[in-house]
């Protein structure tokens, strides 16, 4: 039987080409939770998870000597060491995290780091997501609209918006004090994915990219193709937001202050 260990690497910052990897092995590249940037003794290093634990080598060559004597991995949790690595870092909303965490996990769900933040899933399917803003933690269910949510709690964080759907906590405190309340729509929420229930799709209208937008891609191809990287959901909510201002100027002033958001990926609300 063939061998399947898992291997996670960062495809920015662990210390090699990881495109050699993947015509190597199979293996996850993404966010790992650990760079040499917060870890200074990584420098130089060759560094990933291996079957779920840390390993760090001098060498590209010492760590492929590794991932060649891996066995096949078997969990015996469904935590994530990506999400452990990623929360020993974590400054703000750290506890909240964790509790929440807690929560989720108590269902069985299975645990991955995606889009850099700790997500929950069901058969391989996205249940919830936990994700940190500036003044507040989210619980971001991705088929919240199909909630009851009979007390009228849930937030829509745009218009544009369709499936999602976020529980939002500002403490640990707030947290504990509505963890039942927590417990029911994360249960209601594996329970519409067991059905396989499926969210409506809302007809879109088609969105006008600005003027003061698509001279700024002209005039930066660079910043056109961040843009564009984005998810459709992020795309859309940058324009409702650079079309909201009445003015020229203030439409290009928007764009501005967005553009370093927008390279690293992030939300017109992120």
């Amino acid at each position: 039987m063939k061998k399947t260990p898992k291997i996670e690497v960062c495809s920015y910052c662990s210390g090699f080409d990881v495109n050699e990897l993947k015509n190597k092995v199979k293996a996850k590249i993404g966010c790992i939770g650990k760079c040499s940037k917060k870890n200074p003794e990584l420098n130089g290093k060759v560094y990933g998870f291996l079957n779920g634990e840390f390993t760090v080598c001098d060498t590209k060559e010492e760590f492929f000597e590794k991932i060649d004597k891996l066995d096949s991995f078997v969990s015996d949790s469904n935590k994530s060491s990506l999400v452990d690595a990623f929360l020993e870092h974590l400054e703000k909303w750290h506890d909240e995290h964790e509790k929440l965490r807690e929560l989720c996990l108590a269902y069985q769900l299975t645990e991955e780091l995606k889009w850099g933040q700790p997500c929950y899933m069901l058969n391989d399917k996205n249940i919830v997501i936990i994700g940190g803003f500036k003044n507040y933690v989210a619980l971001s269910f991705f088929k919240g609209a199909l909630l009851r949510d009979e007390g009228g709690i849930l937030v829509r964080q745009t218009e544009s918006v369709q499936a999602g759907r976020q529980l939002r906590f500002s403490s640990v405190e707030d947290i504990t004090e509505n963890e039942t309340m927590i417990k029911a729509y994360i249960g209601e929420a594996v329970e519409i994915e067991k059905a396989g229930l499926k969210v409506p799709v809302e007809k879109k209208t088609e969105i006008k990219i600005p003027d003061e937008l698509q001279a700024k891609f002209n005039d930066d191809p660079a910043f056109k193709n961040a843009f564009y990287a984005l998810t459709p959901g992020r795309q859309r909510g940058y324009i409702f937001y650079f079309n909201g201002a009445k003015q020229s100027v203030t439409r290009v002033s928007r764009i501005e202050k967005c553009m370093t958001k927008i390279f690293e990926g992030l939300g017109v609300n992120d």
